[in-house]
């Protein structure tokens, strides 16, 4: 994928995700910078896995629900822990 194409995704993307996140200045468009590894992750999924907008999102959303549960299940192993003799 060309620069420029990369360019429009993200802005599509980020535009819908993070609108109140992006700084504008000088006519140019900044992302917060503990944000660039995300947006950095999403632009391989697009051009690796071929994926559209849509396809991202979902695959994002699925990837943070996983994150969530794993988390939960550490906590919950730890509770278990504390009550094994």
């Amino acid at each position: 994928m060309c620069l420029a194409q990369c360019r429009v995704f993200i802005y599509q993307f980020v535009a819908r995700e993070w609108l109140n996140q992006i700084t504008t200045k000088e006519d140019k468009a900044f992302i917060p910078e503990n944000d660039l590894k995300h947006v950095e992750k999403l632009i391989r999924l697009y051009n690796d896995l071929h994926l559209n907008l849509e396809g991202v999102a979902v695959i994002t959303y699925l990837l943070d629900q996983l994150k969530t549960q794993q988390e939960e299940i550490n906590q919950l192993q730890n509770k278990l822990r504390f009550y094994e003799p």
